[in-house]
């Protein structure tokens, strides 16, 4: 199988800088491959031949305190030749951070990189001076020491790097990882866990014929910069070997800019357990769900009518109604249909875990508690700069003031025809309603990152709890590296 017998692509009309708003073809096609150094030939790759990495640990109940140093690094991500890329320790996938709740989180960091860079715990609860605003970013050669404990739910939470203006190719060429927070409550669950847990981190990339990592080829990729390889912890379209039972998958949605409706070819339907703040009410049964940029989801899927020799396979159905603005057509739409990775039955299992019909508790946040309602609009202004509300970020400008342990209900309205996902450092929402017709799943669960559809309005409740400067954006790399920020100060 060469790449074109498995990934799909709809291609977009030509479209001018930022501005430019087209609508996508309804007619699916297979990815035209052009003769330039960017573009590698068919038989580069063949996918499913590489197994699935695992990221190793740094578990906190045996480690007192971690390094991290950004850092020029050569990866295998191909088996035949290393790629340059960057990392935290050396190699990729980064390790996945593993800590429990009431605990000390310690983390000496260290600059190896040319520019000022900075870390953010996407999604971790953590005070102002600790969260990696890009105001923070230290100089090459510079440290910085992350001292934190840790006051939240459980849940799949994740890092990387956030100097303003770098974001996107800093964690496009790899300063990125998973970050999961355990209690007490969620171990009574039993969920599956150890060979059983397997982190996700979904990323698609563009390599040349030598295996490099390709970022921006042209204007378009400033409207989101889309790949025609995905991988999965660093991994190239992987295959996992499994037992016939149920497996825990925390997924990340780490690529630029791309939106994933995934399902399972091979299995009809799986347990949405979790979002970006923790565990559900109860699990919820789907056949798909979306997941945008810096989103994560908690599913179990459990593979027990498999025999040894079958395989399942984890894809995108393709989310055209995610924009209609142009992307480079060199790669796969928003649209696109493209297999992720295989999952392949090669031993039986008794295990015979139930997941229980109870979860958590969510306490819900009500709209009378709110002592303020503001809206903040996504909007493209002349020059064809992305924004919010439309001012361009300025990393010294205070654009909110929020009261300290108030309840707002924020209005995040979209007039531009390309989905948005938006998000709040320092603070956990709840999403009370949408205009859009887009069924959402995850927006019954604690939220930091939300999909805000093409001219839609979602409105969400927030409680702020930790004072001090945070930032609030569009998770496009792409755009938050533009302008598409606000800062907010929590007093």
């Amino acid at each position: 199988m060469n790449r074109r017998t498995f990934l799909y692509s709809c291609s977009f009309v030509a479209t001018t800088i930022m501005g430019g708003c087209e609508k996508q073809s309804d007619k699916s096609s297979k990815p035209t491959i052009k003769s330039v150094e960017t573009q590698k030939p068919d038989d580069i790759y063949e996918p499913f031949t590489q197994e699935l990495k695992i990221p190793k640990e740094i578990d906190f109940e045996n480690v007192a305190k971690a390094k991290f140093n950004a850092q020029k690094s050569l990866a295998a991500i191909y088996k035949d030749k290393k790629t340059e890329v960057l990392t935290f320790q050396g190699d990729l996938p980064n390790p996945t951070i593993r800590i429990k709740n009431r605990d000390d989180f310690e983390l000496d960091f260290a600059n190896s990189l040319e520019k000022p860079t900075i870390i953010h715990w996407h999604g971790l609860l953590v005070p102002q001076e600790m969260d990696g605003h890009p105001k923070d970013a230290i100089a090459n050669q510079a440290t910085m020491e992350y001292r934190y404990k840790i006051n939240q739910r459980a849940g799949t939470f994740w890092y990387h790097t956030h100097p303003h203006g770098r974001t996107g190719e800093e964690i496009y060429r790899g300063l990125a990882g998973l970050y999961i927070v355990e209690d007490e409550n969620e171990k009574k669950l039993n969920l599956p866990s150890g060979e059983f847990e397997l982190p996700l981190i979904i990323q698609d990339r563009r390599f040349d014929k030598e295996k490099n990592l390709v970022y921006k080829q042209t204007a378009q990729d400033n409207n989101g910069v889309l790949g025609d390889v995905v991988m999965v912890n660093s991994t190239p379209f992987p295959y996992k070997n499994i037992k016939n039972t149920k497996y825990r998958l925390r997924i990340l949605n780490g690529s630029s800019a791309r939106t994933y409706k995934l399902s399972f070819e091979g299995i009809e339907n799986f347990a949405l357990i979790g979002t970006d703040g923790g565990l559900l009410e109860e699990p919820i049964i789907v056949k798909d769900v979306l997941i945008a940029v810096a989103e994560r989801i908690d599913i179990v899927v459990d593979f027990k009518d498999k025999k040894i020799g079958d395989t399942v396979t984890l894809k995108t159905l393709g989310f055209k109604e995610a924009s209609n603005f142009g992307a480079n057509s060199d790669y796969p739409s928003f649209g696109a249909q493209m297999d992720i990775m295989k999952f392949k039955i090669t031993e039986l299992s008794s295990e015979s875990a139930v997941l229980p019909a109870k979860l958590t508790t969510i306490a819900r946040l009500k709209e009378s508690d709110a002592l303020k309602s503001r809206t903040i609009t996504m909007e493209i202004i002349e020059g064809g700069v992305w924004t919010l509300n439309k001012k361009p970020y300025d990393m010294d400008r205070v654009d909110d003031r929020v009261k300290l342990g108030s309840t707002e209900i924020w209005v995040i309205k979209n007039a531009i025809h390309m989905a948005h996902p938006f998000h709040i450092h320092g603070a956990h929402f709840q999403i009370l309603d949408r205009t859009g017709k887009v069924d959402f799943p995850t927006d019954k669960g604690w939220k930091d990152t939300v999909l805000v559809m093409p001219i839609e309005t979602v409105r969400i409740i927030v409680t702020f709890t930790i004072p001090g400067l945070f930032v609030y954006h569009c998770h496009i790399l792409e755009h938050e590296d533009h302008s598409m920020m606000a800062n907010f100060l929590v007093e």
